[in-house]
């Protein structure tokens, strides 16, 4: 129960230090920015980037806790409460008379409570020092500084009422002080109602709710008013979840007024239920004295009457008494009950050390929860996204590569294909003629020359079509390739429009406007709509960054086969092709051979610098018509490795310089094939990454550094 001291309290939050490890920006950072380029953020940074009201909550709720260490001996309750519900009424009835004057009682329009008013025991004035802090935190807490209700009752009743009918001033507490609170030793909060008419200038129902919960933040208990009738109305339900949510620790009262015709045991069972979803500690109730048969329920303690207890007044004007109701009838008036029972003793009942352990409680989980819950969180998700949307422009860019990259059966692809680069060909040209048997190359000087292939582009073509018997058979081979049948020509056009057609709208939108992870300046260009219907792709605002990075894949390819395992499998399919077998168009098999090589390598020449041309060598061989060599080739599972595990570099090569050109982080090996049913990993790229010039996308990710910092700081209670 509240009144029941705690066996423990919970670890005390060192905020100066907690607040130094949100803001740090170096080696403790919660943010580490993966691309573009390598940078640090601070928690507060990020949040204040993502979502600066929270940022701004966040340092609120750590000052709450820090300052509140400080007025552990001031402990407040408000008392909020429905439409005319009698809430200033229950104040009153812990003031002196003179308070009671300054404090605006009814139920007509120029009598309702339209400003948040503060009533302090007098003696807390004495304390200069913590009297400025306990100001200073009222105003934090309601976002202006608090003004003094005024003395006399006629001006206190318009600052009451707002009677200037300004908004604004809603948000401007009042302060008063009152020598009654004194023995009770705690501060009341006479909160105005959360349905207002905003025509009138007196604040919006969303203003109060808002007021409301930042005002709940300087309370050690919250008491909420309301009348029998209300059990199930929304608006009380309301109220007891801005004190549930923003302040969980702390202490909650339901005090029902003006009850009629109910006898206590039944406003206890109304209100057993939403008492017990609420966590309310405590159901107190007032009987209405304008019905006469409520008389016997005005009660008396068991040892005096009410009217002797303090801070009582059965006058003209009588103020509610309200006393905490019971289940059983035997412990409710007509019955006499203990004085402790009475709402009017609460204060004095309270434990000091037991409400600032409560409010303790309340402000560290407020800080826990902005920074664990959602700050962190809110973080995290940030990150995520930007994770997502990476993959999801990196899964863009594999499947539009792997039209041209891969050698599909019935849509499954069953071998990559090779980028068909000077060194590929001069490995293969060099080894297959190395290895090749007399028979094979009877026509074709092999000599050290061919072997090492001396000179540029032209003398390897050459080397590689000496005769116009094998220039003839490498155009038709060609022609092939040139058809579409083998292998896969890329441009930067076509590529652009796999890319499109693979959702390359989505996952590149940063290239189209701004997603909140682009970084760089959009280019202005043709919507992503007009931009699918034209043939060429030529306008689409990456076309240029795609041409380049294509001319820089050929640029940069440096991938090679093995030379060793190359030489072991062209020997071993020499042996096994059978020399009886003739080829086609007269020539000799390393002939022929030379002249696929030569065509496959001349056929992204003949279009411009910015054509590629890949191929598997299956589908080298059967182009030119070496069924044998094929067949040899796709049989044996060391070439297929061989092939294989350079193509997989230059996929993740020609990816890498994708993401680059397009301002993506690099997939970083986290990419899979599936090649012949096996599932198979793109390895990491060598190549030297270069920043985009153009826009980019933000891949973010929370450090494992801030964490284990967080963990020691502020360790989580749930």
């Amino acid at each position: 129960m509240f009144f029941q001291r705690r066996s423990s309290r919970d670890p005390a939050i060192d905020w100066p230090a907690l607040l130094s490890l949100l803001e740090d920006e170096d080696r403790r950072a919660a943010v580490q920015q993966v691309a573009p380029g390598e940078a640090l953020e601070s928690f507060l940074a990020a949040l204040r980037r993502i979502k600066p009201a929270l940022a701004s909550e966040t340092l609120a709720a750590g000052q709450r806790y820090h300052t509140a260490e400080r007025l552990a001996q001031w402990p407040t309750l408000a008392v909020a409460g429905m439409l005319n519900s009698g809430k200033t009424s229950l104040v009153s009835s812990f003031l002196s008379p003179r308070g009671r004057e300054r404090a605006l009682r009814g139920t007509a329009n120029d009598e309702g409570t339209h400003r948040f008013v503060i009533w302090l025991p007098e003696d807390w004035r004495s304390d200069i020092e913590l009297w400025s802090l306990l100001i200073t935190r009222i105003g934090d807490a309601l976002g202006e500084a608090p003004e003094d209700l005024a003395e006399d009752p006629m001006e206190s009743a318009g600052q009451y009422n707002n009677r200037d009918a300004d908004a604004s001033r809603l948000r401007v507490p009042l302060v008063a002080t009152d020598p009654a609170l004194n023995d009770l030793g705690v501060g009341l909060i006479d909160c105005p109602d959360i349905v207002s008419d905003e025509e009138l200038g007196l604040g919006s129902p969303e203003d109060r709710r808002e007021l409301l919960g930042r005002a709940a933040t300087l309370c050690s208990g919250f008491l909420i008013v309301t009348d029998s009738g209300s059990a199930r109305d929304s608006t009380l339900a309301d109220l007891l979840r801005i004190a549930s949510d923003l302040m969980p620790g702390v202490t909650r009262f339901l005090a029902v007024n003006k009850v009629r015709r109910q006898t206590p045991e039944q406003v206890h069972a109304t209100f057993e239920q939403l008492a017990a979803r609420f966590n309310v500690a405590g159901v107190y109730a007032a009987y209405d004295y304008d019905i006469p048969a409520n008389k016997g329920f005005i009660p008396t303690t068991d040892q005096d009457p009410i009217v002797d207890l303090p801070a009582v007044e059965l006058a003209d004007e009588p103020l509610p008494v309200f006393f905490e109701t019971s289940a059983d009838d035997a412990d409710n008036p007509p019955n006499p009950i203990a004085s402790e029972r009475l709402l009017a003793m609460l204060p004095s009942r309270l434990d000091r050390a037991e409400l600032f352990l409560q409010l303790q409680k309340a402000l560290r989980l407020s800080v826990e929860t902005r920074v664990w819950h959602e700050g962190l969180a809110t973080i995290r998700e940030n990150a995520e996204t930007s994770r997502q949307k990476t993959d999801r422009a990196h899964h863009t860019l594999l499947d539009a590569s792997l039209e041209f990259f891969a050698q599909r059966s019935q849509g499954k692809v069953t071998e990559l294909r090779l980028h068909q680069s000077e060194r590929i060909v001069r490995q293969l040209s060099e080894s297959f003629a190395a290895t090749a048997p007399r028979y094979a190359r009877w026509s074709i000087r092999v000599n050290a020359t061919l072997r090492r292939f001396l000179g540029g582009a032209g003398d390897l073509i050459r080397s590689l079509t000496p005769t116009a018997l094998s220039q003839k058979a490498a155009d038709e081979i060609k022609g092939r390739f040139r058809s579409g049948d083998y292998g896969g020509l890329i441009d930067p056009e076509s590529l652009v429009r796999e890319i499109l057609r693979h959702g390359g709208e989505s996952s590149l939108s940063h290239h189209y406007a701004d997603d909140g992870l682009s970084q760089g300046h959009k280019p202005s260009k043709a919507p992503v709509a007009d931009a699918l219907e034209s043939p060429d792709a030529s306008d689409q605002p990456f076309t240029e960054s795609i041409r380049q990075a294509v001319m820089r894949f050929e640029q940069n390819d440096f991938t090679t086969l093995d030379p060793r395992r190359l030489d072991e499998v062209t020997a071993r399919m020499w042996k096994q092709v059978p020399i009886h077998r003739k080829l086609v168009h007269g020539l000799t098999p390393l002939a022929t051979v030379l002249a696929t090589f030569g065509a496959a390598f001349t056929v992204p020449i003949d279009f411009g610098a910015s054509w590629l041309f890949a191929a598997s060598m299956t589908e080298l061989f059967a182009a030119a018509g070496l069924s044998a060599f094929a067949t040899l080739w796709a049989g044996n599972q060391g070439s297929r490795e061989i092939a294989q595990h350079a193509a997989r570099q230059q996929l993740s090569d020609f990816l890498a310089v994708l993401c680059d050109a397009l301002g993506l982080a690099r997939a970083e090996g986290s990419l899979q094939v599936t090649v012949d049913g096996k599932k198979v990993v793109v390895p990491t790229s060598q190549l030297e990454t270069i920043l985009s010039a153009g826009p980019t996308i933000t891949l973010l990710q929370v450090r494992n550094e801030f964490l284990s910092e967080l963990n020691k700081t502020l360790p989580r209670q749930d």
